[in-house]
């Protein structure tokens, strides 16, 4: 790879395994991917954050990280870190905020799988709008703009979960349970054993409620609901999804206590009521 510019590096990547990874944010998808890598082979690996769907993930990914025996390795610049990965790495790529399509072309000549990580519904509402509510240039209308959008791709999150080509991950099962994790490390088919939740990722900011966390065991990721419990607008979205009668009927299925409390909400006189 000496003397070969970044274009060249871009066409000849050839990664030697890829894990395509999509989820909404606020999911979680940073910490559940990083404890991929630390299970992933014992070499070198990549993470391709935030790629825009359809083109060059090398080109358009926010950041590349790279990976030695699972650990990030502190190196700068796009290219030199591609040349430290070497040939045939163990590749992640993140999509945001979009669901993978339904048989998607391969990228690569190399094994695929596809990953969906996802959080339940309350929990990540809450996250999201908490997140979007501590940028100064939102306002409420553009607050709800995009929490409508975000909505509409949950919605079809709550469908492609359920598909057999994809793997998904669920944050709140995976925070909660060591088993869990066990299972989902099968699952990916990866070689590790490490089943900590690993230190507080800074992608996005980290998290919405607890900006000083650094240990994910500090995280208290059950309660954001609770936190947010006395938002207004928080109390809005709610209500606006829960008189949704189609994604009703798909959060039920994958969430149906979260559409239980939804229902409550739905049923009463005013959309002012505080769920418990």
């Amino acid at each position: 790879m000496i003397g070969q510019t970044m274009p060249e590096l871009h066409a000849s990547f050839a990664p030697g395994q890829v894990l395509r990874v999509y989820g909404m944010r606020r999911s979680g998808n940073h910490a559940l991917i990083n404890w991929i890598m630390r299970n992933s082979d014992h070499g070198r690996g990549l993470f391709l954050n935030d790629c825009r769907h359809g083109a060059d993930p090398v080109a358009t990914s926010k950041r590349v990280s790279v990976f030695e025996d699972g650990t990030e390795v502190d190196i700068t610049g796009r290219y030199q870190k591609l040349r430290h990965a070497g040939t045939q790495p163990f590749t992640v790529i993140s999509y945001e905020d979009r669901m993978p399509p339904v048989a998607p072309k391969p990228l690569y000549a190399a094994p695929e799988m596809l990953v969906i990580i996802y959080r339940s519904f309350l929990h990540w509402a809450a996250s999201l709008l908490r997140k979007i509510q501590g940028n100064e240039g939102y306002g409420p209308l553009d607050r709800n703009r995009i929490m409508g959008r975000a909505l509409s791709t949950y919605a079809d999150m709550l469908n492609r979960v359920q598909n057999a080509d994809v793997v998904p991950l669920c944050y709140d099962d995976w925070t909660a349970d060591e088993n869990y994790r066990l299972g989902a490390l099968k699952r990916l088919d990866l070689p590790g054993t490490d089943l900590g939740l690993g230190p507080v990722q800074r992608y996005g900011g980290g998290s919405s409620f607890q900006t000083d966390a650094a240990a994910a065991t500090d995280l208290r990721t059950d309660g954001r609901s609770a936190e947010m419990a006395q938002d207004h607008e928080y109390q809005m979205l709610l209500w606006t999804a829960a008189r949704d009668t189609d994604f009703m009927d798909r959060l039920k299925v994958i969430f149906p206590a979260d559409a239980k409390r939804l229902e409550t909400l739905r049923d009463t006189a005013t959309a002012q009521v505080v769920l418990p």
